[in-house]
């Protein structure tokens, strides 16, 4: 009685796991496009997938991208055209002309000394002038003696006496009473304090003097940024007082040193200042356009991805075939990251949904290995 049974059971059980098989197969069958190869590190996706995640390529370029960099430093004095006024010979301040803000040209006066020492060369002068017109080229004493009047008016002219006024005292033999201490070129007399009556020694200084119109700029550069610049680039100076304007510059040293705690380097940009609105001291901005890489391999620096500090990207080799492949990148910014081994011009990268493709072929991996 149990055989007839036991056929039945036999039967059900049969019919059940052909039921199974073909519900497997049919499920197999909706995505047949969807595989993964350890090898090739290749993903497709099927429809269904593209349609509902957002993906965005763009073609790897040989090509010279910039990148902006916006540089923090302050308004600093132009050391090539500041000096230190000083006084050349003791003596006693007779008249003062100028105080500090005061804006002078070139040969006009700041203050009056009076000095024996100053008296004493325009007499050794006169008399090494009148002792060479007696002389004649032939006489064995003509080279010592026009020595002695050279070296006599080379004094004078180094005390600030002009051409014109050495003449005048070839002439008229007649000293002048106040030694004129001089602006050396056009500027701003900046710090310094002379008081009327002042005894003064050899070295003593009386004001320094900056010409304004064109000043320096240090700024800071990150080390990392240090292969976008290089002298001669050009910048745009933002301050302040003038959120609006924008003053042109040239980059024309970059130091040396590195600073230890801020991990940057000090740069020196000319900016003109005809204007006068720029003062020193100000805090400023540099901008700059900067190149990076030369013509070489670049990509968006969206397309990369990282996996144990190695770089790679997702190449698009069809509509839904994606490519895992290793790079070696060179130099990076936030927009632009240039590829030195691991693609070709042309070959087209994914730069959005890159996160969703590496999730997805982690998941393939994984299922794989189990």
């Amino acid at each position: 009685m149990n055989s007839p049974f036991i056929k039945i059971t036999i039967i059900l059980c049969a019919l059940v796991l052909a039921g199974c098989e073909k519900k497997a197969e049919e499920q197999q069958v909706d995505y047949p496009e969807r595989t993964h190869n350890d090898e090739k590190a290749t993903l497709v996706l099927t429809q269904h997938q593209l349609e509902h995640i957002e993906f965005a390529v763009e073609a790897a370029e040989i090509k010279t991208v910039t990148t902006p960099l916006s540089l923090p430093g302050r308004v600093a004095l132009n050391e090539r055209t500041t000096a230190h006024i000083t006084a050349r010979v003791m003596g006693r301040v007779e008249k003062v002309h100028r105080v500090v803000g005061d804006r002078m040209k070139k040969g006009e006066a700041l203050v009056e000394l009076f000095s024996q020492e100053f008296l004493a060369m325009q007499s050794e002068f006169v008399q090494a002038e009148e002792r060479l017109k007696r002389m004649t080229a032939e006489q064995p004493e003509y080279g010592t003696t026009k020595a002695i009047y050279e070296s006599s008016h080379n004094k004078l002219q180094t005390l600030g006496l002009t051409n014109a006024e050495t003449d005048q005292l070839a002439d008229t033999h007649a000293p002048f009473a106040l030694l004129p201490v001089r602006a050396p070129f056009d500027g701003t007399l900046l710090s310094g304090e002379v008081r009327l009556g002042e005894f003064v020694e050899v070295g003593r200084e009386f004001f320094t003097i900056a010409n304004l119109q064109k000043l320096w700029v240090i700024a800071d550069v990150f080390e990392h940024d240090l292969p976008l610049i290089h002298e001669g680039l050009a910048g745009e100076v933002l301050v302040t007082p003038y959120p609006t304007e924008k003053f042109p510059a040239t980059l024309t040293t970059i130091y040396d040193m590195v600073d230890e705690k801020s991990r940057t380097v000090k740069t020196r940009f000319e900016v003109d200042n005809r204007a006068g609105k720029l003062k020193p001291e100000m805090f400023a901005t540099v901008n700059v356009e900067a190149k990076f890489g030369g013509s070489s391999l670049k990509i968006s620096s969206l397309a990369v991805m990282s996996n144990n500090s190695a770089a790679f990207v997702f190449v698009a080799v069809n509509d839904t075939t994606f490519e895992q492949r290793a790079i070696k990148i060179g130099f990076e910014t936030k927009a632009y990251t240039e590829v030195l081994e691991g693609l070709a011009s042309g070959e087209r990268v994914v730069t959005k949904g890159t996160f969703y493709l590496k999730s997805e072929m982690a998941k393939e991996t994984f299922v794989e290995e189990e």
